[in-house]
């Protein structure tokens, strides 16, 4: 019973938990009617995909997409994805009803359209009238605005896949442009320097990383742009201030309207820019066509001032020459002169040289000629470095010779770059200065440096050391070639010396084999043979059996001595057996059918020997005994074998007829017996002494070091 109402009561704990749950499920797949609902989600909320339904107007329509306003707020939607052929003709005005869902955007919710459905027209809704500042803050994006300024400039343009004109327009606080696909080509010259109220939908622009960098305005609509106040019909009747006037104070805003100034021509770049003085203040203007000013000309100009870096700047320029005056003289200066900026006291005298034409001298530090950059000089003067510039033309043979250590004296327009900001005391601070060239005749060279300089010196040290480097590495390369055919005649030698030794040992051991065979079969064949003559002299059926099983057992040793010679080419140290033993084996096997008597015997405990020296002893022993047998006639024959501490010795001695050690038969007359036992006692490393006279015998022993 305890445990049912534990059950239970566990059952009714987590009603509210599924019905939470439910809840969470519902808000998810809640319908959106308004568009403040959607352009209130965060970036992880509008990827739920909301689904989406409402009704409101079209304010701006591209080929992919469209803005949307409820009656409220407005918000960018993208429309279905279907083929052109299909698509729905949008235009600002339509009232339409959607269907979707929410997504993030790059940088705002927007609408995914899955429907979209034109229900009518209707009127646009009241635009916003906004300020510079919260245009460029982002937060307008999509909205309808409105706000007045003064047209700058007017162009041709191309924007979200749709053609226009594109103006732009100053007012109070900075500029920004309006963009258009309602405002005909015509009506552009009329918009510059006009009082203009624009209206359309505010679209900010976003770095990658989706921050807002400013915003424009874009319309669809005819009467998105309206003139409140013409401009004038000539340019040169604007405004006319002087060069030392430029920005004064004024405690009343006014819009920015054309300024126009008179100066002389200090320097002209065609359709890029222009330098104009009046004697003591300078200007920089930026022209609006490529006309070309000759230094000394006096010239009107009607354009925009701006602040650029600190300066003023003329931009968008109409320029027309209403005289002409001598070139105007360069001012001398040094860089403290030129870096020395600060605000000007009341009725100080002090110049100002930004963008003014100056004269410096100074040492040639580089010459920097580089491939896509300005051609530049750097110079010393006083300790700072100047660059001067040579950027509008191909600089000439003689300025990419004159070497750096010469003493030089340029004139140009002076640029001068400054902080950010003021410091503290509200005082500019100058941190550099270039001047640029007008033509290759404002380089003099004052004085040329010496040929012999630190430079070539250093040229010079590096070129030897380079050399050294060289000479270190054809010497090492060398020693190394050497070393290499060295080796390489080395492995030659190797080579030729294995493949001799390879052929003197095959010689010595073909001699060996030749020694075995003669050793073993022919001894054996001869006695063989004096067994098959006894079979055939014999009186008895049993003596003749008798020599029949000699012979029988003498093939057999036969094929022994055989094996055993066979095996000697193997080298192998198995199977090492005694050396008196084997004698006594082998003189029963050649004298047990003849009257002659064989003894084994000698001094010194027997000892093992290995396989070559047993072998070749033996084989030695065989052919004296065997060499007494047939030539000799003994009737005793002595095999003695001698072991001491330091050698071995074999004494095979018989009492035959003997013969004349000198006159003895060789390999020229078909007998190899002597020779194989020379050969095989140097195989061995032994000596062999050879004793015999006529009716004294024969000896002949052999000494084999241990």
């Amino acid at each position: 019973m305890l445990i049912k109402s534990l059950i239970c009561l566990i059952a009714f704990s987590a009603l509210p938990e599924v019905h939470d749950d439910q809840n969470s499920v519902d808000e998810l797949s809640s319908l959106r009617t308004t568009v403040a609902s959607i352009r209130n989600l965060s970036d992880a909320e509008a990827n739920r995909r909301y689904p989406v339904q409402m009704k409101g107007t079209v304010l701006l329509a591209t080929p992919s997409s469209f803005v949307f306003h409820d009656g409220e707020t407005a918000i960018w939607c993208e429309r279905p994805r279907t083929d052109d052929e299909s698509r729905i003709y949008l235009a600002a005005g339509m009232t339409v009803e959607i269907k979707g869902q929410s997504n993030r955007g790059h940088n705002a919710p927007l609408i995914q359209c899955s429907e979209v459905t034109v229900t009518g027209t209707g009127e646009l809704p009241v635009p916003r009238k906004s300020s510079f500042s919260e245009l460029q803050s982002g937060v307008l994006d999509c909205q309808w605005v409105t706000i007045d300024g003064v047209g700058i400039s007017a162009q041709q343009g191309n924007f979200l896949q749709m053609a226009g004109t594109s103006v732009v327009v100053s007012t109070f606080g900075g500029k920004f442009f309006f963009n258009s696909t309602a405002v005909s080509p015509e009506m552009m010259e009329s918009v510059i320097d006009a009082e203009i109220t624009v209206t359309g939908v505010c679209l900010p622009r976003f770095n990658n990383r989706g921050n807002v960098l400013d915003s424009d305005i874009m319309s669809c609509v005819s009467d998105g742009l309206k003139i409140t106040k013409e401009a004038n019909k000539n340019p040169f009747e604007s405004n006319k201030v002087t060069l030392g006037s430029l920005f004064e104070f004024s405690p009343v805003w006014s819009p920015t309207h054309r300024k126009v100034v008179t100066g002389t021509v200090t320097a002209c770049e065609p359709g890029h820019q222009i330098f104009i003085t009046d004697g003591e203040h300078n200007l920089r203007v930026i022209p609006q066509t490529y006309d070309i000013f000759k230094i000394g000309d006096v010239i009107q100009c009607a354009g925009f001032l701006e602040m650029e870096e600190n300066f003023p700047v003329l931009r968008t320029s109409i320029i027309q020459t209403i005289g002409s005056d001598k070139p105007p003289e360069p001012s001398s200066v040094t860089p403290d002169s030129v870096l020395s900026i600060q605000l000007l006291a009341p009725n100080s005298d002090q110049r100002d040289h930004q963008a003014g034409l100056v004269r410096l001298s100074g040492n040639l530090i580089a010459v920097e000629d580089q491939l896509g950059k300005p051609f530049q000089l750097i110079l010393d003067a006083d300790g700072s470095l100047v660059p001067v510039t040579l950027a509008s033309f191909q600089p000439p043979r003689q300025l990419r010779k004159i070497r750096p250590g010469s003493t030089l004296e340029v004139t140009g327009i002076c640029s001068i770059r400054t902080s950010d900001r003021p410091e503290v005391n509200r005082m500019l601070r100058a941190e550099s200065f270039e001047i640029r060239l007008r033509s290759p005749q404002d380089v003099t060279v004052l004085s040329t440096a010496s040929w012999w300089n630190a430079t070539r010196l250093l040229l010079l040290l590096a070129g030897t050391v380079a050399l050294l480097l060289a000479a270190l590495l054809v010497i090492f390369w060398m020693r190394r070639r050497i070393a290499q055919r060295g080796s390489e005649l080395a492995e030659a030698r190797r080579e030729k010396d294995a493949l001799e030794l390879v052929a003197a040992t095959t010689k010595q051991e073909r001699t060996r084999v030749a020694a075995d065979l003669h050793d073993t079969l022919e001894q054996s064949l001869a006695g063989v043979a004096l067994q098959l003559r006894a079979i055939e002299t014999a009186r008895s059926k049993d003596l003749a059996d008798r020599n029949l099983s000699l012979a029988t057992q003498i093939l057999s040793q036969s094929r022994e001595d055989l094996r055993r010679s066979v095996w000697n080419l193997r080298l192998t140290d198995s199977g090492v057996t005694l050396l008196r033993e084997e004698l006594r084996k082998t003189c029963l096997a050649i004298f047990s059918v003849t009257p002659i008597t064989a003894e084994v015997g000698g001094r010194g405990e027997e000892r093992k020997l290995d396989v070559l020296t047993t072998d070749n002893l033996l084989m030695i022993a065989k052919e004296a005994m065997t060499n007494a047998l047939k030539h000799s006639s003994p009737n005793h024959i002595q095999i003695d074998v001698d072991y001491t501490a330091d050698q071995v010795s074999l004494c095979v001695t018989d009492d035959g007829c003997g013969f004349d050690a000198d006159r003895v038969a060789g390999t020229h007359q078909g007998h190899f017996g002597l020779t194989g036992m020379q050969e095989r006692v140097r195989r061995i490393g032994g000596e062999l002494v050879l004793v015999s006279n006529p009716e004294h015998g024969t000896r002949i022993e052999v000494t084999v070091p241990r």
